[in-house]
């Protein structure tokens, strides 16, 4: 089981570290709307939105929302259910994106 660690937002990107390589990670922009993963309520955020899934995953931390930085306006825990650990972004438009995987570090950058 991977276990996040920390997020760190930047300009142009995204990272996420864990205490292990997540096995699984899952990407893709969506048009539907957010919601939590075990209550399915509703989750806002602002901005294009890009979901991002890691499994087996769980949260170290307690934290639900973050502010953005640059392309990313927003973000918000949408799934820490049953090893599947997700979190939405609103970007301000839709970018083309890398994923870069280097040991238990898993680095988003939009373009």
């Amino acid at each position: 089981m991977a276990y996040l660690l920390s997020i760190y937002i930047a300009a142009h990107s995204m990272v996420f570290t864990f205490t292990t390589k997540p096995h699984t990670v899952r990407d893709a922009y969506t048009t539907s709307a957010l919601a939590e993963c075990g209550s399915g309520r509703p989750v806002a955020v602002k901005g294009v939105h890009f979901v991002i899934h890691f499994m087996p995953a769980q949260s170290r931390t307690t934290f639900r929302r973050l502010h953005g930085a640059g392309v990313v306006r927003d973000a918000a825990k949408v799934c820490d259910f049953e090893s599947d650990l997700a979190w939405a972004f609103g970007l301000d438009r839709r970018r083309p994106y890398v994923i870069t995987r280097k040991g238990a570090r898993v680095t988003v950058t939009f373009r």
